[in-house]
C-alpha cells in the first residue's frame, strides 16, 4: 500500500513536467524544417561567396542596421497592427459566413462555386480597384489585406460545416438540444481543429496581402521597406527583412499548428 501511494504520488508530481516536454517537443518538432532551411542557406552562400547571395550572419548584420532606424520600427509596428485588424475581420467574417452557408447544403453548392473563382482570382490585378473606390492610406491596405484572408477562411469552415458528421447531430436530436446548445456544445467542438486550420491559413495569405499592398501604395510599412532596399540594391537588408518577415509569421502560425495537434490529438483525429 505504501509503495503504491508513493507512486501515485511521484507520478502526479512528475504530470505537469510530462506535458511541458510533451509541448516543447511538439514546437521542436515544428522547429525542424526552418533549422534545415538555415543550415542550407549557409552552406549555399559559403559555396557560391556571392555578393548577391548574402549568408545568414550578413543578413543578421542588415537586420540589425534596419532595427536601430526608428523609422524602420514604426513601419513594423505599423504593419503588426494592420495585421491583426485585417486578420481578425478575416476571420470573424469569413468563420461566420462559411458556418451560415454550410448549414444548409442548398446555399453551400450555390455559393461554393463564386467563392472559389473569386479565391483563384490573382488579387493584385485588383488592388487598383481598391484604390480607386477607397483610396490611398491604412483602409485601402487593411481592405486587400482582408480580401486575401477571408476567402480560404469561408471554404474551409462551409466545407468542414456541411461535411459535419451526421451523427453528431442525430446526437443532439435524441438529447432534445436547443439551438444555442446544439451550436456550443456539438458543432462547435467537431469544427474546432478545421477551424484552427483556416485561421493558420488566412493569417499567412492575409499577411502576404499587406506586404503587397504596403509595396504598391504605402510611404511606411514592411512592404515599403522591402522596396527601399531593393531600391537601393542592399542585399544583406533586403534578406534581413525576408527573415523578419518570416519571423514574424512563423511565431503565430507554429502557436497555431501547435494547439491544432494538440486538439486532434485528444479527439483522436490524425
Amino acid at each position: 500500500m505504501t509503495v503504491t501511494t508513493s507512486l501515485n504520488t511521484h507520478a502526479q508530481r512528475g504530470a505537469p513536467s510530462g506535458r511541458i516536454g510533451r509541448v516543447l517537443g511538439g514546437f521542436g518538432t515544428l522547429l525542424v524544417v526552418p533549422a534545415i532551411i538555415l543550415v542550407l542557406w549557409a552552406v549555399v552562400a559559403a559555396s557560391l561567396q556571392s555578393l548577391v547571395f548574402p549568408g545568414p550572419v550578413e543578413s543578421a548584420r542588415g537586420l540589425l542596421a534596419d532595427l536601430e532606424r526608428p523609422e524602420f520600427l514604426a513601419g513594423v509596428g505599423t504593419s503588426v497592427r494592420l495585421l491583426v485588424v485585417a486578420w481578425l475581420g478575416a476571420a470573424v467574417m469569413g468563420g461566420l459566413l462559411g458556418f451560415v452557408l454550410g448549414q444548409s447544403p442548398f446555399w453551400s453548392q450555390v455559393f461554393q462555386t463564386p467563392l472559389f473563382a473569386f479565391y483563384s482570382i490573382p488579387k493584385v490585378t485588383l488592388y487598383p480597384v481598391f484604390l480607386l473606390l477607397i483610396g490611398l492610406g491604412e483602409p485601402s491596405r487593411i481592405a486587400f489585406a482582408f480580401f486575401h484572408g477571408v476567402f480560404p477562411m469561408a471554404l474551409l469552415v462551409m466545407g468542414a460545416t456541411a461535411g459535419l458528421d451526421r451523427r453528431l447531430v442525430r446526437l443532439a436530436d435524441a438529447l432534445q438540444l436547443s439551438r444555442t446548445q446544439r451550436v456550443r456544445m456539438v458543432i462547435l467542438p467537431a469544427l474546432l481543429p478545421t477551424v484552427l486550420m483556416a485561421l493558420r491559413i488566412s493569417f499567412g495569405l492575409t499577411f502576404l496581402g499587406l506586404v503587397l499592398a504596403e509595396m504598391f501604395s504605402a510611404n511606411v510599412g514592411l512592404g515599403r521597406e522591402l522596396v527601399n532596399n531593393v531600391a537601393q540594391v542592399r542585399v544583406d537588408r533586403i534578406a534581413g527583412q525576408i527573415v523578419l518577415i518570416a519571423l514574424i509569421a512563423l511565431g503565430p502560425v507554429l502557436t497555431m499548428l501547435a494547439i491544432e495537434r494538440r486538439i486532434r490529438a485528444r479527439m483522436g483525429i490524425r
